[in-house]
């Protein structure tokens, strides 16, 4: 099942803790999942990998993120608390793991929506051909997540919804900044910051809880190209629809935007409101 592990990590005395290249979280993420079935030559992996990131609530420790996504398989990550992990030239002990979990059956039965902002935490960009995309467009972030999706779940998406939903979702607001990252041979330009992916409100209820579990899948899987070396950090916020109005007989909603609504963090993924270490 889509699964989540937070490490916190304990430098050793010698370590000053320092940026992560993506060549080296990319390795620890093989010696840690591979031998749990994550084929190194497969087509699409079935983990992703996260910056390094400083932990607040523990000063002088930092915190990594790895996301699995087979359904059959659950690697025992948590018995490598007190173990020692290298990342290049950087030792740590660790100190503690958190899972967090969300079978692809409970990210279906989430509370439908038609709007879904996911914030690029670390750059993101996405391949078409022999070309990069340093844009968030909405076919390629939907079509990239379906295909893993459809990859690693106990059954993949009805062709129907997914043809409705490449075709109807659209990218309705976004804050980016283009971003460039290092990955040893190639340097690459991506964005970050957040985006807003909206259906239309003729989207049926199917077609929405569709949108709605691709967008928290988001927070396991990442987005776009190069997840496995800790590209595409993605976290998801989802809005609630509008409220029915049984008053009109039809099933119609109200107007306008329910009132007493809140945006909600999708309960599917890894929490950190803290900057990379890459950041400036």
């Amino acid at each position: 099942m889509p699964t989540r592990w937070q490490f916190l990590l304990r430098p050793t005395e010698r370590t000053r803790t320092a940026p992560v290249p993506p060549a080296q979280l990319h390795g620890l993420a093989c010696r840690l999942l591979e031998g749990a079935g994550a084929e190194h030559h497969g087509q699409i992996k079935p983990f992703a990998v996260l910056p390094l990131v400083e932990a607040p609530h523990v000063p002088g420790h930092a915190l990594l993120g790895l996301g699995w996504l087979d359904d059959f398989a659950v690697p025992p990550l948590e018995k490598l608390v007190g173990e020692h992990i290298r990342l290049g030239s950087q030792f740590f002990t660790v100190a503690d793991i958190r899972r967090d979990a969300a079978p692809y059956s409970a990210l279906l039965s989430l509370p439908p929506t038609r709007r879904a902002t996911l914030t690029f935490r670390s750059v993101t960009y996405f391949t078409r051909g022999d070309r990069w995309i340093p844009l968030p467009d909405p076919e390629l972030l939907y079509g990239n997540l379906i295909r893993r999706w459809d990859t690693f779940a106990p059954e993949p998406l009805p062709e129907s919804l997914v043809t409705s939903l490449l075709g109807e979702v659209r990218l309705t607001r976004h804050t980016l900044r283009s971003a460039p990252v290092n990955l040893g041979p190639a340097t690459r330009t991506g964005f970050t910051g957040e985006a807003t992916f909206t259906l239309p409100p003729t989207a049926g209820h199917d077609l929405a809880s569709t949108f709605t579990a691709l967008s928290a899948f988001a927070e396991a899987a990442g987005t776009g190209a190069q997840t496995t070396h800790g590209l595409g950090w993605t976290t998801t916020s989802l809005e609630p629809m509008p409220e029915r109005n049984g008053d009109d007989g039809a099933g119609g909603e109200r107007t306008g935007r329910n009132r007493g609504a809140r945006d909600t963090r999708c309960e599917a993924g890894f929490r950190a409101d803290h900057r990379t270490r890459s950041d400036p």
